[in-house]
């Protein structure tokens, strides 16, 4: 520890340590440094400190740009057949707020001696995919990857478009048998495909309170095709699927009251244009909604429909988000001609959003207002919705619901209700 003190003493004089650019360390000053990163990376503590000691002896990711993100080997040796952990490190060096999307899955190849092992690194904590990071400050990432059985001793592990580190292997005492050198792991194979084609859509919740008594949502979207390219619509292409469900949970026969059925197809353009702190996506495909009740009580439409989204970042971690979108009916059900008339043609939604920048806990009140072909027929949804301190990667957050006016349900289009209802969210 005597040396390490003297590192901090003898290159931090004069300076603010994260500020010290790595043009002007010597050759001494960075093996010095080195020396200072070991021993927290031995240790428990993840620091400030911490990640500018890492991102100025990596010569990888050193470059002056507006983040910078380092990974970070264990703290303790990982036992062959097991699965291990990194954490991404990544700091604001602006003096504004940065959005960052961390990678679901990273490339990866673990190294020891002639023997190489691909891997999968997948991020552990699938809703902090995006993160806001204030100006100086830094967020982390778990990543989760699995360890041949047949390494040991000094490994290292590069991961794609990050800075290689060294990782300490012990044997596995079980004598696990050992994996060829030629199979991935399959679960994690698994989840790179799954983290790179599927994706949470509309909110996922479970709520109760009145009449109907119950109301889940689950959606997701799917990837149609593994491409990339700027204005490609293949490359932009989803398949999505949402349901809704009104259930009479608390009636003597429980039933449920109605389901709505939404698939639909898509191209989706996020960031067609950026400036500054505002960020404009495009939405635009066909969707399809119906209830499957049948008979009288049956009621569908099929739409085509434009949807642009303005997100503004805002001082103080807020972020401020519009969202409109506009349809054209294809066809609408027999049961349903005058669906426009409450309805409408159009519907808007606004929401205001704060972002832990360390914790990641975050606060949404958004509203939903749809408004008839005429200018009447008001229907007025309001979610308020925020995640709790946590301490492990399954965070739910706590939503409140209230909505009033018409149309709550597909087959009470044409009726008004009012309904208070409070649950969990699982994604939004």
């Amino acid at each position: 520890m005597r040396d390490v003190g003297g590192c901090v003493k003898k290159f931090s004089r004069g300076y603010q340590l994260d500020k010290i650019s790595l043009q002007l360390l010597n050759r001494p000053a960075v093996k010095c440094l080195s020396r200072l990163a070991k021993s927290f990376v031995g240790s428990s503590t993840r620091s400030g400190l911490l990640l500018s000691v890492l991102i100025l002896t990596n010569p990888a990711s050193a470059r002056a740009q507006e983040v910078t993100c380092v990974l970070v080997s264990p703290s303790q040796p990982l036992t062959a057949g097991t699965r291990g952990d990194v954490w991404l490190y990544c700091q604001n060096n602006s003096s504004n707020e940065v959005r960052r999307t961390f990678e679901p899955n990273l490339d990866g190849t673990l190294t020891s001696g002639t023997n190489s092992f691909k891997t999968v690194l997948a991020l552990t904590n699938r809703s902090g995919i995006e993160a806001t990071i204030a100006p100086g400050s830094f967020v982390k990432q778990e990543y989760l990857f699995d360890v041949p059985s047949t390494l040991g001793g000094q490994v290292t592990l590069d991961a794609s478009n990050y800075n290689q580190v060294v990782i300490l292997v012990k044997n596995n005492p079980a004598g696990t048998p050992a994996t060829p050198a030629t199979s991935a792991a399959p679960s994690l194979l698994l989840m790179e495909f799954l983290g790179r084609h599927i994706y949470g859509y509309e909110p996922i919740y479970f709520l109760l309170g009145q009449y109907p008594g119950a109301e889940f949502q689950f959606s997701l979207k799917y990837k149609l095709f593994d491409l990339t390219g700027d204005w490609n619509p293949l490359a932009h292409s989803y398949f999505a699927y949402t349901q809704t469900s009104f259930w009479d949970l608390f009636s003597r026969d429980p039933s449920f009251y109605d389901t709505s059925y939404k698939p639909s197809a898509f191209l989706f353009y996020p960031g067609i244009f950026q400036k500054d702190r505002f960020q404009l996506d495009l939405q635009g495909g066909y969707e399809h909604e119906s209830n499957g009740r049948g008979g009288s009580m049956e009621r569908s439409l099929n739409t085509i429909y434009l949807q642009p989204t303005a997100r503004f970042d805002l001082p103080a971690h807020f972020q401020l988000t519009f969202q409109t979108r506009a349809w054209y009916y294809l066809t609408l059900g027999s049961n349903n001609p005058d669906l426009p008339d409450y309805r409408g043609y159009a519907d808007l939604l606004g929401a205001l959003a704060w972002t832990d920048p360390q914790g990641g806990e975050k606060i949404q009140f958004a509203t939903r207002l749809r408004i008839g072909d005429e200018g009447s027929h008001a229907g007025l949804l309001f979610d308020l919705r925020f995640n709790l301190p946590h301490r492990s990667h399954f965070n739910p957050a706590i939503q409140l619901q209230y909505f009033t006016g018409y149309g709550q349900t597909l087959r009470q289009y044409d009726q008004t209700s009012h309904a208070f209802r409070a649950g969990l969210c699982i994604w939004y």
